[in-house]
């Protein structure tokens, strides 16, 4: 009879276990990104010059949820999914170096941010941009602006 009991105990965490419903409860966001001396062109592609720096000035949330506010607390950079550092102070900005070595051509920068919105579900958003390393200023594209803000839209996923 005591084995019953125990396995009677046994099932009853199970019972108590439960799922997200993780269409409903996720951010409504978009990203306002700013950067400095890069160039981008009408696609949103980022252009450096290789073996100088560039800095992205500030990550911005905005809540697409008229009259409810969002916010993140941090943002952890990658380039080439190789983690860089995480700014933990608003704007949330980094500067990030490339080397005579960076090789030329496309890049992949991302940016992870724990997004809190308003009566949501605490949830992370990576905000992905393409940088194009190029050998000098003469390889920059003709209708790249110099420095300029970047807007996109961001479905976060839910931490579990």
């Amino acid at each position: 009879m005591k084995k019953y009991l125990y396995l009677l105990l046994l099932l009853i965490p199970l019972g108590l276990t439960s799922c997200h419903d993780d269409d409903n409860d996720l951010p409504d966001v978009d990203f306002d990104v700013t950067f400095n001396n890069a160039a981008i062109d009408e696609n949103g592609v980022v252009y450096v010059v290789q073996g100088e720096s560039f800095e992205v000035e500030s990550v911005k949330v905005i809540n697409r949820e008229a009259g409810k506010s969002a916010i993140i607390t941090s943002a952890t950079y990658f380039w080439d999914a190789f983690p860089l550092g995480t700014s933990v102070v608003e704007p949330f900005g980094f500067e990030i170096e490339t080397s005579t070595t960076t090789p030329l051509g496309n890049h992949s920068l991302q940016i992870s941010c724990p997004v809190y919105a308003v009566d949501k579900e605490m949830a992370t958003a990576l905000v992905s941009f393409t940088v194009c390393v190029v050998a000098d200023e003469a390889d920059l594209p003709d209708s790249a602006s110099d420095s300029a803000r970047l807007h996109r839209v961001v479905t976060p996923s839910i931490n579990d």
